[in-house]
C-alpha cells in the first residue's frame, strides 16, 4: 500500500483514523541552525518531515551585534512598537521598552497595518499556500491575546489591571479582538487549513490566572474568534506553554482541533490524552527540551520516543511529533531524537 501524502497523514491523524505513520513536524530555529549549521538541515533532509522546510537556511547574527569579547547583544523593535532585548542569537528576547505604559491612554495605540485581501501580495501569498497544499497541510498565524498584552505592557501592571477591571484595558481588549478578527478573515481568504492561536497560560506548577478570570474575560473572546475560524472552514490549533490545569478543559470545550502543550504536565496526566481522543483533539508531542533533549543520553531519548510512539499507535492517531532544535542540545542528542522518531513513528 502506498504511503499517504503528508497532508493526508495529518488529516487522518486529526481524526484519529489510524494514519500509516505518526506525523512529524520540524521547526528549525535560528538558534539551532546557528549552532549546528548545515548538518542539522542535512539531518532533516535525510529523514523528511510532514511539513515544508524547503526555505530554511543557516542564519548568522549581524556583525555589529557582536562585541570585542564575542558577546551577542541586539535591540529590535517589532511591528507593535515593543523594543526587545536579545542576549542569545536566535532565542526569544525580553521586552526592553513597552509602547503602552498607562492603560488609560491605550485608546491612542496604533495597531500594526493589516495585510490587504486584494492585490499582488495577497495573490502571491494565496498562490504559495495553494502550492503547498498539493502535498502539505498548511497552517499559519500566531493569534495571541494574553501574550500580546504583556508584550505591550509590563506583566505585573497587566495582572493588576485584569484583577481590578481597569476600563482602559477592557476597551483595549475590544480593539485587540477586532484586530485579530480582521487577521483571521485574511488567513481564511488566503485559504489556510488551520490558524495558530498562542497564549502561554501557565508556569511550571500552576496557571497564571484563575479559571474564573479566564472564563470572565478571555473565554468569550476565544469563543467568538474560534467560531469565526470554523464558520470560514478552518481549524483551530492552539499553542500554550506551562501548566494549563482547568484551562485545558476550557480549551477543549471551546472546540480547538489541536493542542501544542509542553509535554511534561500533559503526559503526566494520562486522562488528558484520553479526553483528547474523546473530543477528537489532536496534540503535539514536543519532547522535553528543558532536561531530556539537552541533558539526557541518546538512549534515554530513544526510549522516551519509543514510549510516546507506542501510545500514539494505541490511540490510533491524534499524536504529532514536534522537533524544534535550539542552541543547547548536543548534536548527538538531536540526531538520536530525529532517528528515533523516524524509527518508531
Amino acid at each position: 500500500m502506498a504511503l499517504l501524502t503528508p497532508r493526508e497523514r495529518i488529516l487522518r491523524t486529526l481524526a484519529y483514523d489510524k494514519p500509516d505513520r505518526l506525523p512529524v513536524i520540524y521547526s528549525p530555529s535560528a538558534a539551532g541552525l546557528y549552532v549546528h549549521g548545515r548538518k542539522l538541515l542535512d539531518l532533516f533532509a535525510h529523514y523528511p518531515s510532514d511539513n515544508s522546510i524547503a526555505q530554511a537556511e543557516v542564519v548568522y547574527p549581524p556583525a555589529e551585534t557582536i562585541d570585542a569579547a564575542g558577546r551577542y547583544h541586539e535591540l529590535k523593535t517589532d511591528a507593535w512598537g515593543t523594543e526587545w532585548e536579545y542576549l542569545i542569537f536566535g532565542v526569544a528576547g525580553h521586552p526592553w521598552r513597552y509602547p503602552i505604559n498607562d492603560w488609560a491612554r491605550a485608546d491612542a495605540f496604533r495597531f500594526p497595518e493589516l495585510p490587504a485581501e486584494t492585490g499582488a501580495e495577497f495573490e502571491k501569498h494565496r498562490a504559495a499556500v495553494r502550492e503547498k497544499q498539493q502535498r502539505y497541510f498548511v497552517c499559519e498565524g500566531w493569534v495571541s491575546i494574553f501574550e500580546r498584552l504583556h508584550a505591550l505592557h509590563p506583566m505585573d501592571g497587566l495582572l493588576m489591571a485584569l484583577a481590578t477591571g481597569e476600563p482602559g484595558l477592557l476597551r483595549f481588549l475590544d480593539r485587540l479582538e477586532h484586530y485579530w478578527n480582521q487577521m483571521i478573515d485574511y488567513y481564511l481568504a488566503v485559504g489556510l487549513h488551520a490558524i495558530w492561536f498562542a497564549d502561554d497560560w501557565g508556569t511550571q506548577q500552576t496557571s497564571i490566572i484563575s479559571p474564573e478570570m479566564f472564563r470572565e474575560i478571555f473565554r468569550p473572546m476565544y469563543a467568538r474568534m474560534f467560531a469565526r475560524v470554523k464558520q470560514g472552514g478552518g481549524r483551530v490549533f492552539f499553542h500554550s506553554c506551562g501548566y494549563l490545569g482547568p484551562i485545558f478543559d476550557e480549551l477543549l470545550d471551546l472546540g480547538i482541533d489541536l493542542i501544542w502543550p509542553q509535554i511534561g504536565w500533559f503526559e503526566g496526566e494520562p486522562e488528558r490524552m484520553a479526553m483528547c481522543k474523546e473530543r477528537e483533539v489532536a496534540f503535539y508531542v514536543h519532547p522535553d527540551r528543558q532536561k531530556l533533549i539537552p541533558l539526557g543520553t541518546p538512549r534515554e531519548i530513544r526510549d522516551e520516543i519509543k514510549r510516546y510512539a507506542k501510545l500514539g499507535h494505541k490511540l490510533g492517531g491524534g499524536m504529532i511529533f514536534h522537533v524544534e532544535m535550539e542552541n543547547d542540545a548536543p548534536f548527538e542528542n538531536v540526531k538520536a531524537l530525529v532517528e528515533a522518531i523516524d524509527e518508531f513513528r
